[in-house]
């Protein structure tokens, strides 16, 4: 049986050798460049396009596809469904640009756009289309990102259920903050 203590002492065994590995290979590479990149451009586009009138309503949407997405994110690295080569920062989940950036922006413009679950419902598909069968792929050549026990397609399925599922919990939310304000 192994204890607590022989985990922890692996555990930080990996974050030593990660810290390593992000010291001497990751950080101020073209790789690196790029998640900073996207970590932080989409956000000034983001604020141009939020509709202000809606701004709490859309952001709290963003913010718990994008809280949603990290976990799920987590969940998937650790199962050993896939991993990331390169990080941001040695300290932030692997894919921090993608899960809170890029791709919650990309569903609160839905959300934003498709005021009708039909028009949502294929935004969200193209946009999981584009997500798994063409970002993924490049993410892979890119070596930012490697499959293990995934496919593309699972993420295309695992992106238009997240979508539906977020929208549906925040028009609850909505239903809930109008019944309330109504008594």
């Amino acid at each position: 049986m192994v204890s607590f203590d022989e985990i922890q002492h692996v555990r930080q065994q990996l974050r030593d050798l990660s810290f390593l590995h992000w010291q001497a290979d990751e950080i101020f590479s073209w790789n690196w460049w790029f998640l900073l990149i996207v970590s932080i451009i989409p956000w000034f586009m983001w604020a141009k396009w939020i509709d202000r009138k809606r701004l709490f309503e859309i952001s709290t949407f963003g913010l718990f596809f994008g809280l949603s997405a990290s976990i799920l994110d987590s969940a998937g690295v650790d199962m050993l469904l896939w991993t990331y080569p390169d990080k941001l920062l040695p300290l932030f989940p692997p894919l921090f640009p993608a899960d809170l950036t890029v791709i919650p922006i990309g569903y609160m413009a839905a959300y934003q756009y498709c005021r009708s679950w039909k028009s949502y419902f294929w935004v969200n598909a193209g946009l999981a289309f584009l997500f798994s069968y063409v970002f993924e792929p490049l993410f892979v050549n890119a070596n930012l990102l490697k499959l293990l026990n995934w496919t593309h397609t699972y993420s295309f399925i695992g992106f238009i259920l997240l979508g539906l599922v977020c929208k549906w919990i925040m028009e609850k939310l909505l239903d809930i903050r109008k019944a309330a304000s109504a008594s």
